[in-house]
């Protein structure tokens, strides 16, 4: 009888271990940088509140694949969910790169109330069209230039092979600046540096740092043309499969993702320092020098909006409602 039973344990430990789920996660940063550290500790929360039952595995540093690539199988349901810039499901919701026009927020306080308060209401009907679930918002940063030359002002930019994000957005603001825009994954960037395909590039801060842009480009121009905000986003085939009780897990560890806007502000000033104590050329724009760069911003949006077409002006102008009832706030 005490060997059935063993046996019997046995089977039934097997058969609970077959039953836990697990979810493919991929993700562009690499696991030291603040994004990767923040989506292992969801990784860990799910297998917590889950006690094991569902599992998340995280293919961090682009493992499986540029994100853009990623980012579109997982509205095929070929990768469960990833953690995606805004560049990278804006490619899923074009309308989702207006929150990355040139200069679009006052302020980091305004850009967090439109996120909490207004962007499921804005874009949650393409999001589902998409085939996509949105799990939370995600901190990305601040974009800006990491340069092989000294540059401060749009003019320095004619003749510059710069990379851009793949997006509309950016794009589109460095071609209004007089730069030669070479939209490449952040991936590509150095190799492109190297060989002299490029000779500047559009990054986060954060991410560029993390990344060692700077070893290649050490002038690093503070434009923050850009405030980004990303998405944990979900295959909506699997969500459709999960049980209530698998989303409810998933549910309460996504909002750790929230935590990054602290993390992500915080290391900017870090790492730009520490970058600047190596040796790097950490640029800060005077206000005249801003306000060029600021003043290409309605040019850059003309031209952003008729490129998108369709929904853009609408969505472009909810997003506008949204910084005004945030600033009445």
């Amino acid at each position: 009888m005490r060997a059935i039973a063993i046996v019997l344990t046995a089977l039934l430990a097997g058969t609970l271990a077959a039953e836990a789920r697990e979810l493919r996660l991929g993700a562009a940063p690499p696991p030291a940088s603040p994004w990767g550290v923040i989506t292992q500790k969801f990784v860990d929360r799910v297998a917590e509140v889950s006690g094991g039952e569902l599992e998340i595995k995280a293919y961090m540093g682009g493992k499986l694949g540029a994100e853009q690539d990623v980012a579109k199988q997982i509205a095929r349901g070929r990768i469960d969910m990833g953690v995606m810039s805004n560049s990278a499901v804006s490619l899923l919701v074009p309308s989702f790169g207006l929150l990355t026009s040139p200069y679009a927020f006052d302020s980091a306080e305004q850009f967090d109330c439109v996120a909490d308060n207004h962007l499921l209401d804005t874009f949650g009907e393409e999001f589902d069209g998409a085939g996509i679930v949105t799990l939370s918002w995600m901190e990305v940063g601040y974009q800006s230039i990491f340069s092989q030359k000294d540059m401060r002002l749009p003019s320095d930019l004619a003749g510059v092979k710069i990379r851009t994000a793949p997006s509309v957005t950016d794009t589109l603001f460095i071609k209004e600046a007089g730069g030669t825009a070479v939209p490449l994954d952040p991936n590509d960037v150095i190799p492109a540096m190297k060989t002299g395909q490029v000779n500047a590039a559009t990054q986060l801060s954060v991410f560029g740092i993390v990344s060692s842009y700077d070893k290649v480009a050490p002038n690093i121009v503070l434009t923050r043309h850009q405030h980004q905000v990303g998405a944990i986003i979900m295959s909506k085939r699997t969500w459709n499969k999960l049980s209530d009780e698998e989303k409810g897990w998933i549910n309460e560890a996504a909002p750790v993702f929230l935590e990054l806007r602290e993390a992500i502000r915080g290391a900017e000033v870090a790492l730009l320092k520490k970058v600047a104590d190596e040796g790097a050329n950490v640029i800060e724009l005077s206000n005249k020098e801003l306000d060029a760069w600021r003043a290409l911003a309605p040019a850059a949006q003309k031209q952003i909006l008729d490129e998108l077409g369709g929904k853009a002006q609408a969505k472009w102008n909810a997003i506008l409602a949204a910084k005004s009832a945030c600033t009445q706030n």
